[in-house]
């Protein structure tokens, strides 16, 4: 993975008070690089970084590729038996702990050695002190993370990422982007590099651009309002539940967000009513900044489409520079504009695959004319300007006498009440006839749910129509703050006695 060399004393990572310019950081890159090459690191083996967003996380990662280990990058706040069923499969050399699992973790790395690194200070316990090591120099086929996702059919995976997938989605994201970012550009990471939205776009593709990385370690609303404050950040990575938040806080506002620009959203729906908000905000603070929505997924080193200019309604933008993309049926076959299908990719930024897991690589990877794709295991469908469509994953279709239903279409719809703010259609069954029920996050009147029924009746189908509309005080979330989908199918869908 590489990040060219800079000249001068530019900033590189910011974390609280502490400055890491580029020549420091490079510096401290080759010093662990070195500590790592004394422990017996070498070429392919593997590294687990159990890190929240701290320098020495930034700092490690790059170490580890100096020499052609392979960076697995790991949720930090795993349970222990979590942990330690990722440590007995890729069996890591050296294991990187921190305050926050030391404890939990401490007693499940199995003979791997142990760098601790505190959340307070910059430093590396544990870490022999050495000055040489043998720099790898690679052709970009060697795999330098592994990172856990959720597979592109929803099952726990490992994925297996290559130095020419990581560099090529930096280059593809920067150029599509028309190569707009440099030193004077700030970027706020507060997602976790445990994710590839974080690691490899907040990350390594700021480093590439010159842009100085401003960690957070923890996202907490003040928090980030006074980081962006104090740090000038001109740019952001957020999921949408981040941007809600931001907005529903009156400190952002004014000066606190005048120097952002553009504020990169993924990793779930983003409502026409969030960017609506979120412009309103920034024009009303005298501000430039655009919420630009994206679509990628860790399989793709995460973003392969994102909007670039104007925001259309319902859209996730155009497939970035060097990335290829088809809408095609069963058959992978291209289907017509304006149909619906499931979303296949092509380019560097591809997977190598699974790790220790043929079958499900096999699934996922079709080969193409020649050419490798992969099977997104999502739906969209495109307009005649390119834009592509979410439409929700393809284990989520819902058949209605026969009419592919499409739960996502619904809750966009749903969000466009603005007493609605997170919803989730979801199917049971009365027998064995399907139907759908709206799961609506806190409270609304029964007014209110019979609105939501009737607006979605006006807007959509009578296939699309919720038979009823249920409250939840509070909806399930899976680690990366996704609204947890199986959770809510398990408790409220299924069969029932009567509607």
């Amino acid at each position: 993975m590489r990040v060219y060399h800079k000249k001068g004393d530019t900033l590189a990572v910011v974390r609280g008070n502490h400055r890491m310019s580029f020549p420091r950081f490079f510096a401290e890159i080759d010093r662990v690089a070195a500590g790592l090459y004394a422990l017996g690191v070498r070429r392919g083996d593997v590294v687990a970084l159990a890190l929240p967003n701290i320098i020495q996380s930034v700092v490690a990662t790059y170490a580890v590729s100096r020499i052609g280990a392979i960076a697995s990058m790991i949720h930090p706040l795993l349970s222990a038996d979590e942990f330690g069923a990722a440590v007995d499969k890729q069996r890591p050399k050296v294991v990187f702990l921190s305050d926050v699992n030391a404890r939990t973790f401490g007693g499940r790395c199995g003979g791997a050695k142990r760098i601790f690194c505190s959340y307070l200070c910059y430093g590396y316990v544990g870490l022999p002190l050495a000055h040489s090591f043998v720099a790898f120099r690679g052709d970009g086929n060697e795999p330098v993370f592994y990172m856990q996702s959720g597979g592109t059919s929803g099952e726990a995976k490992t994925i297996v990422l290559s130095s020419r997938a990581s560099n090529a989605m930096a280059g593809n994201l920067l150029n599509y982007l028309d190569d707009k970012f440099c030193e004077r550009n700030r970027m706020l990471v507060a997602l976790p590099m445990f994710h590839g939205f974080g690691l490899c776009v907040g990350v390594h593709a700021s480093l590439c651009a010159n842009m100085a990385v401003v960690l957070m370690p923890r996202f907490k609303v003040k928090a980030a309002t006074r980081v962006i404050k104090k740090n000038r950040v001109t740019t952001m990575l957020a999921v949408p539940r981040m941007v809600s938040k931001l907005l529903d806080y009156e400190g952002f506002a004014g000066d606190a967000i005048s120097s952002l620009e553009d504020v990169y959203v993924g990793g779930d729906a983003v409502s026409d009513d969030l960017v609506r908000r979120f412009e309103e905000r920034v024009r009303q603070s005298g501000g430039k900044a655009k919420l630009s929505p994206g679509y990628g997924l860790s399989e793709t080193v995460t973003v392969c489409t994102l909007t670039k200019g104007e925001f259309v309604q319902g859209s996730v933008g155009t497939v970035i520079n060097g990335m290829r993309a088809r809408v095609v049926d069963e058959e992978l076959r291209e289907v017509p504009v304006g149909e619906v299908g499931e979303l296949i990719l092509c380019g560097e930024q591809i997977m190598d695959g699974y790790l220790d897991d043929s079958e499900a690589t096999a699934r996922a990877l079709a080969n193409i004319d020649g050419k490798v794709w992969i099977r997104t295991g999502d739906f969209f469908k495109t307009d005649e300007e390119g834009r592509l469509y979410y439409q929700g994953r393809k284990k989520r279709l819902i058949k209605i006498s026969g009419i592919n239903v499409f739960p996502y279409e619904i809750e966009r719809v749903a969000r466009e009440l603005d007493f609605i703010d997170e919803c989730a259609a979801v199917e049971y069954r009365v027998g064995d006839k399907p139907y759908i029920r709206l799961l609506v996050e806190g409270e609304i009147s029964e007014t209110q749910k019979q609105k939501a029924i009737a607006h979605i009746a006006r807007r959509m189908s009578h296939w699309n129509v919720p038979s009823s509309v249920v409250c939840v005080a509070q909806f399930p979330r899976t680690k990366m703050v996704k609204v947890d989908i199986n959770k809510l199918e398990e408790e409220y869908g299924g069969e029932y006695d009567t509607i």
